[in-house]
């Protein structure tokens, strides 16, 4: 609408921002013109002595300098070309003008600066990439795109901010509420501005229509290109959270920038490289700080996110092979720790197994002889899931077969794992861990836990009890004690030890199987094989769970080491003793 009230507030918001300061404008308007006189060039900038310093610093910078120093301006100038000396001079013009506030009300310029770095950044490496349009236009879109929110915040901060909060409250484009509350918005506010500062039309009209949906035609096809650049610049900085451009619009998720963006890693992670080098060096030389975290930091974190939350992220099939074969590496590093064969114990029957899940995690279960020759079985649960936990439950099997060497008291033991993990991982990585060292006599059994689920002690006569865990995780805290408890058993008496996986396993109403669930299964089948009690109690868990149940039980038992078509979301892990004599 082209009223007179709104060509009057525009009019006036432009007039109040002013021009650009005397020299950045003398440079912008020489390195439009196609002849431009470089040495006329050089004596504009030679009589301000801070912008030849910058000019000088910039040219001579890591990310354009490679390695050779150049010491007059003329050079630095032949090296940086016309259209970076153009846009470098617009972007610390801009700066000037555009002084920071301690107004919690007002824009965070720093962050701005941040933003509008990473942007012109992102849209230039874009533009080389696609090869649709010139890179240095391109980096120039990027820093002025949000020109007209700054000159708001500046210039009519109070109209502003009710924009902004009618945009948050009604779930609106901070656009649709400026058009509403102020009859214009930031992008025309924009246009005009560098309008008067005479920049080419087409920085002006991308400018403007950037954030509006405009008809095929309306816009030249440069500038739709440039828009459409400038956009996905945009959204990638900020579902990065790299600074903001003070619009308020919520970032997509990563999986979906990833998508618009169709590059392949390798380049993505080469963009992020040159964001980092062109942004710390542009905010050396423009005077902003710069967050200890970079932006191809946030951007490598981002990704780890998104194939933690098993999205799809840069390429569908990169991310989809890279991830299978880790799955595949995991399980194989996985059950390979596991032993081969069961060893034979006087007094004693064992029976030991794993069933996977989809997505592995670092469950683990041994047979172990320790100092003086005693058998120690071994059941243990590592924090996370696929290769890092796996590759933490391949450190601690290495751990404990060596120490096993040394020690025969099972606390000892675990302190001297403890500590060994605990130096050579972080705190948040850490094992649960039972451990029972069998007497020779087959009289019972001593026992150490580090946190871990309490094996369930069933006698021959019905009773039963819980063997409660009574020491630390291994690797979250160095020098913990680990008390030892001996336990005596008759003939017939069981003992069942599992990881989480067993008891936590949910129904669809988010119903736990518990211990009482465990419990129940080892009762009725207690006569039977320790192979048979763990194939039905990880049947019964594949039930709780839902997984194929259709097909019941019989079916389960006889199958249920199948893990690619049931699955309880975690690994089911258990070892049976049954003292026999």
């Amino acid at each position: 609408m082209k009223t007179l009230t709104k060509k009057t507030f525009v009019s006036d918001l432009v007039e109040e921002m002013g021009s650009l300061p005397t020299v950045a404008a003398q440079i912008v308007s020489l390195t439009s013109c196609p002849d431009c006189d470089l040495g006329q060039l050089t004596r504009v900038i030679i009589s301000d002595n801070v912008m030849s310093m910058r000019f000088l610093a910039l040219a001579n910078s890591a990310a354009i300098s490679r390695g050779v120093e150049v010491r007059n301006l003329r050079a630095a100038l032949v090296r940086l070309g016309l259209r970076r000396v153009r846009n470098v001079a617009l972007c610390m013009g801009m700066h000037d003008m555009m002084p920071a506030s301690a107004d919690p009300g007002r824009l965070n310029m720093m962050e701005f600066w941040k933003f509008n770095l990473a942007t012109a950044s992102c849209a230039q490496g874009l533009a080389w990439m696609r090869g649709t349009a010139s890179d240095e236009d391109a980096w120039l879109v990027g820093i002025l795109h949000s020109i007209g929110i700054a000159s708001l915040d500046q210039k009519a901060n109070p109209a502003f901010q009710v924009a902004l909060k009618m945009a948050q409250d009604k779930g609106i484009t901070l656009q649709e509420a400026e058009l509403l509350k102020l009859d214009f918005h930031h992008g025309e506010l924009a246009g005009r501005l560098l309008n008067q500062w005479n920049l080419p039309e087409v920085f002006c009209k991308s400018v403007e229509y950037a954030s509006e949906d405009f008809e095929p035609g309306e816009v030249s096809p440069e500038t739709t290109t440039l828009i459409d650049i400038l956009n996905d610049a945009i959204a990638l900085v900020r579902a990065i959270g790299f600074g903001t451009n003070g619009d308020g619009t919520p970032p997509l998720k990563m999986d979906e920038v990833f998508k618009r963006l169709d590059i392949e890693e390798p380049a993505l992670m080469a963009l992020a490289a040159k964001v980092d080098r062109e942004v710390t060096d542009m905010a050396a030389i423009v005077g902003i700080d710069l967050p200890e975290t970079l932006f191809l930091e946030m951007l490598q974190e981002s990704k780890k996110q998104v194939l933690r939350l098993g999205m799809e992220g840069f390429s569908d099939s990169l991310v989809r092979e890279n991830l299978e074969e880790e799955m595949t590496m995991a399980r194989e590093i996985q059950q390979r720790l596991l032993p081969s064969e069961t060893p034979n114990v006087n007094g004693f029957d064992i029976w030991g197994a794993n069933h996977p899940s989809l997505h592995c995690s670092g469950d683990y279960y041994d047979y172990l002889k320790v100092k003086g020759g005693a058998t120690a079985v071994v059941i243990a649960d590592v924090s996370g899931k696929g290769m890092p936990a796996s590759l933490l439950a391949s450190n601690l099997q290495a751990s404990l077969r060596a120490l096993a060497m040394v020690f025969d008291d099972p606390g000892e033991l675990l302190g001297a794992v403890n500590n060994a993990l605990h130096e050579s991982t972080d705190p948040e990585k850490f094992a649960t861990l039972f451990l029972a060292v069998l007497n020779p006599d087959g009289s019972g059994l001593r026992y150490a836990s580090a946190g871990h689920n309490p094996p369930l002690l069933l006698r021959a006569t019905g009773e039963s009890e819980w063997l409660k865990p009574a020491g630390t995780p291994l690797g979250m805290f160095p020098d913990m004690v680990y008390p030892v408890m001996d336990v005596s058993l008759m003939p017939d008496d069981l003992i069942v030890s599992y990881t989480d996986g067993i008891t936590e396993a949910v129904d669809k109403h988010d119903v736990e199987f518990e211990e009482k669930g465990l419990e129940r299964v080892v009762r009725e089948f207690r006569n039977d094989s320790g192979d048979n009690i763990i194939k039905q109690v990880i049947a019964e868990v594949l039930i709780h769970v839902g997984s194929n149940s259709c097909n019941g039980l019989d079916s389960l038992v006889e199958n249920w080491n199948e893990p690619d078509d049931q699955n309880a979301g975690d690994d089911l892990t258990m070892v049976i003793l049954r003292l026999c004599l």
